[in-house]
C-alpha cells in the first residue's frame, strides 16, 4: 500500500469544502461510500466521465454497480480500506448507457472519524483504446503473415513441382540462391551442391564470357533475354533470363531447357505428318468438344456435306448433319462417356442439299491434355442399300435388320421380322419332312392352303408338282 505522509498538520487546517474539491481534481471519478459500502456521493474530476447511469448509483452498495468479473476486486478494494493509506490500484469495469464498459483505476481511503471510504478513479478507456488498436494491429499483422506463408508455400510447390527447369540467381554475383530438382536433373548435381554455387562456372568455358554479359544486362536493364549455351557435360540448353526484385534485392529467374531434344523434335515431326495424312484421308474425320461441336475437319468431311469451307461448319453439333439428328449424337455422346470409344455405329449423314449418305462412324473420347472427341467417319453406300426392299425381294438376314432401325417405323420393321421369321421356320419344317408339304403343314400346325400361299409368297421351292405330292402323301 502506499503511504500517506505522516505530517499533515498543514492539511488539517484546510476547510473540508476544500479537502473535496482536492480530491474530485485528483480523480477523473470519486465516490464517497459509507461504512456498508453503499455510495453517498459522486465527483467528477472529468466532465466527460459524466453519464446517467452514474447518478443512479448513490444508495446502491458500490458492488452493485460494475460488472460481474469487477465485483471481487471491489470487495476486496472495501475490505482493504484503512485510514492514512492507499489500497493498492485495481482495474474494475462499469457499464455505461453507450452500452459499452468504461474501464477505471480504483484504490480507496477509509476517513477514520467517520468511518466513510474514499474511492479515487482513474479513466483507463484511453489505454484501452491504445490495448485494443495494438492487438487489432497484432491480428492484421497476424493474418498479413499467414497470407504471405500460405503464397510461400503455393510458390515452393509449383516451384518444386514444375517441369521446366528454374533457377533463381544473385543478380550481382550470379550465384544460385534456389534450384527446383529438374533443374538439378539437367545439370547433374544435387540441389544441395548447386546452392551458393556460381552459375557462370556451371557453362562451357567458351560461353562464360557471353553468358555474363547477357546476364549483366538483363540485371541492369530490367529487360529479360535468351541465350543458347552448353553444360560442361556438353549438353546444348537455352536458357531465359528474367529480372525481379524481393527486399530490395535484385534477382534473375532463370527458366532453362534442352534445346536439341530430338524426342521432342520426333514427336513434333511425328504429329505434323499424321494431322497432314488425316487431312488428306478418304474418310471423313472431324474433332468436337465434349458436347459434340466441331472444332476441325478434313477436306473429305467438308465434301461429304457439301461445304466449302471449314469456317461454315466450325462451332456447329455434329447432329445437325445426322438423319437422326436428336438421337444420334445422345447415343454416341453417351457411349464415348461410358466406354471411351465407339466402333462401326451405323446411321446417315444428310449433306446441306439434303441427299442422305449411309455411313459408319467411329469415334473416341480424348481426355488428355484437351478434352476432345475424334470422330471417323466412312461412307458404306455401295456396300448397303439406303432403301428398304419390298416384301416380295430377297429375305434379309438379322443383320440387315438390325439396320432398318432408325429408317422405317416399328411396325414396319416388325412385319419385316415377322416374315423372317415365317421364312425360317418354313424352311426347317420342309427340312425335317423332306420335302413332304404336307406333313410340313401339320409340323407348322397350318392348312395346305395356307402353307402353298405362304411358299408363293416366299417363293420357295417347286410349286408345279404340289398337287402330285399331296396325292402321294
Amino acid at each position: 500500500m502506499a503511504t500517506l505522509l505522516k505530517s499533515t498538520h498543514n492539511l488539517e487546517q484546510i476547510d473540508p469544502s476544500e479537502v473535496a474539491l482536492v480530491i474530485q481534481a485528483a480523480a477523473d471519478l470519486s465516490l464517497v461510500l459509507n461504512s456498508n459500502g453503499e455510495v453517498i456521493s459522486i465527483a467528477y474530476g472529468n466532465p466527460e466521465l459524466h453519464d446517467p447511469i452514474f447518478d443512479q448509483w448513490i444508495g446502491k452498495n458500490w458492488v452493485d454497480t460494475v460488472t460481474i468479473e469487477s465485483r471481487i476486486k471491489v470487495q476486496a478494494l472495501i475490505k482493504d480500506a484503512e485510514p492514512r493509506s492507499l489500497t493498492r490500484f485495481r482495474q474494475i469495469n462499469v457499464a455505461t448507457s453507450k452500452g459499452n464498459d468504461l474501464p477505471l483505476l480504483c484504490a480507496t481511503l477509509k476517513i477514520a472519524s467517520s468511518g466513510q471510504i474514499i474511492v479515487l478513479s482513474r479513466d483507463l478507456s484511453e489505454i484501452s483504446q491504445l490495448q485494443q488498436r495494438l492487438i487489432d494491429a497484432q491480428q492484421s499483422i497476424e493474418k498479413d503473415y499467414t497470407r504471405l506463408r500460405q503464397l510461400e508455400t503455393r510458390y515452393r510447390v509449383l516451384f518444386e513441382m514444375a517441369s521446366e527447369a528454374v533457377l533463381v540467381i544473385d543478380a550481382n554475383t550470379f550465384k544460385i540462391i534456389e534450384a527446383n530438382p529438374r533443374a538439378a536433373n539437367i545439370i547433374g548435381e544435387s540441389i544441395k551442391k548447386l546452392i551458393n554455387h556460381s552459375l557462370i562456372d556451371l557453362l562451357a568455358k567458351g560461353d562464360r564470357i557471353q553468358a555474363q554479359s547477357i546476364l549483366s544486362k538483363v540485371a541492369y536493364t530490367n529487360n529479360s533475354a535468351e541465350l543458347e549455351t552448353k553444360l560442361p557435360n556438353g549438353q546444348n540448353i537455352l536458357l531465359t533470363a528474367s529480372p525481379f526484385r524481393n527486399e530490395n534485392k535484385s534477382f534473375i529467374l532463370l527458366a532453362f531447357r534442352p534445346s536439341g531434344d530430338l524426342i521432342t523434335k520426333h514427336s513434333n515431326e511425328s504429329s505434323s505428318l499424321l494431322i497432314q495424312a488425316l487431312d488428306n484421308a478418304p474418310d471423313s474425320f472431324i474433332v468436337t468438344n465434349m458436347a459434340g461441336k466441331i472444332l476441325s475437319a478434313n477436306q473429305a468431311f467438308l465434301r461429304l456435306v457439301m461445304a466449302d469451307k471449314l469456317d461454315q461448319i466450325n462451332n456447329q453439333s455434329l447432329e445437325r448433319w445426322l438423319e437422326r439428328a436428336g438421337v444420334d449424337l445422345r447415343v454416341m455422346l453417351s457411349n464415348l462417356q461410358d466406354k471411351g470409344f465407339i466402333k462401326l455405329f451405323s446411321t446417315s449423314v444428310r449433306d446441306n442439299y439434303g441427299t442422305m449418305h449411309p455411313v459408319e462412324i467411329s469415334a473416341v473420347a480424348v481426355p488428355y491434355p484437351h478434352a476432345c472427341l475424334g470422330f471417323t467417319i466412312r461412307e458404306i453406300g455401295s456396300r448397303i442399300n439406303s432403301k428398304p426392299q419390298n416384301n416380295d425381294s430377297i429375305s434379309r438376314s438379322s443383320e440387315e435388320l438390325t439396320q432398318l432401325v432408325g429408317r422405317l417405323p416399328l411396325k414396319d420393321i416388325i412385319n419385316e421380322t415377322t416374315d423372317l421369321i415365317e421364312q425360317l421356320c418354313i424352311k426347317a419344317a420342309l427340312e425335317l419332312t423332306r420335302g413332304n408339304r404336307v406333313s410340313a403343314s401339320e409340323m407348322l400346325g397350318l392348312s395346305r392352303q395356307s402353307l402353298y400361299i405362304k411358299l408363293r409368297k416366299y417363293n420357295l421351292g417347286d410349286l408345279s408338282r404340289d398337287t402330285e405330292v399331296d396325292e402321294e402323301a
